[in-house]
């Protein structure tokens, strides 16, 4: 219903807008309307990339003794990559309304908007707040502050109707927020072995490298070594077995140069 009554409040208005510094009828003139209104720069929409960084994660420390039981890890070292995201809005600095000669427009300050794109009037710039109503926005300086003017987007162009609004409160206004995310990807570097039992007096492994992973997959390996008392080396980790039957491996971390 109340897009219905906005929508009426605007078809009664004068029926020319003003481009510019003229007076134009769009539906008989859209060359002059284009060549008249105001270039829109349009905003690409959704959030943008802010950063991004490589987490390492170990699942070991030295000197400590450690089980691991047939299935899970006895060792990983594990490289993930972790970008940062962010998307602007824009949201009323408290509760109120445009008021025109037809209909006020609220404003609350619960609701965020996302920018539409920006034009230049008069060499200042003004950003574009999409209405209730698709391809009418309104306009926000730099601080914040309405435009006296409605615009209605016709392709690239921006037309100004001539209907004048007024802010309730005087000090209504937009504020910028951000909204922020992250995101981790798969290991992209790294190892994970993990325990497969005793067979054949051996001591058994599955090794997956991640070094020439897609972030969706990695190589797998089956390795083993001889049950017996010694130091085992994987990729520069070098761990003494305590003890080691079918379902379970004790054992301790005592170097790491990977």
């Amino acid at each position: 219903m109340k897009k219905i009554c906005l929508l009426f409040a605007l078809s009664v208005l004068p029926g020319c807008i003003n481009a510019g510094n003229y007076d134009i009828i769009p539906a008989r003139n859209d060359i002059f309307t284009i060549a008249n209104g105001y270039g829109i720069s349009f905003y690409d929409g959704g959030e943008r990339l802010v950063s991004s960084e490589t987490i390492e994660e170990n699942s070991y420390k030295l000197n400590e003794s450690a089980t691991a039981y047939k299935g899970y890890s006895v060792l990983s070292n594990k490289i993930y990559q972790k970008d940062y995201y962010e998307e602007d809005y824009v949201k009323p600095n408290k509760n109120g309304a445009l008021n025109s000669s037809s209909l006020p427009h609220k404003f609350s300050a619960n609701q965020k908007y996302k920018l539409v794109g920006e034009v230049k009037i008069n060499g200042s710039r003004y950003r574009l707040i999409p209405s209730e109503l698709d391809g009418f926005v309104f306009l926000i300086d730099d601080e914040g502050a309405f435009y006296r003017q409605m615009g209605q987007i016709k392709g690239g162009t921006l037309i100004l109707l001539d209907s004048e609004f007024f802010p309730y409160p005087e000090d209504l206004k937009m504020v910028n927020i951000s909204t922020s995310r992250s995101e981790q990807t798969k290991p992209i570097k790294g190892f994970d072995v993990k325990y497969d039992g005793v067979r054949m007096e051996r001591i058994w492994f599955t090794y997956l490298d991640y070094s020439d992973s897609d972030g969706e997959k990695g190589t797998f390996e089956n390795i083993s070594f001889p049950n017996k008392p010694g130091l085992i080396d994987i990729n520069g980790v070098g761990f003494r077995v305590l003890q080691a039957d079918e379902d379970k491996i004790q054992y301790m971390v005592l170097k790491d140069e990977k």
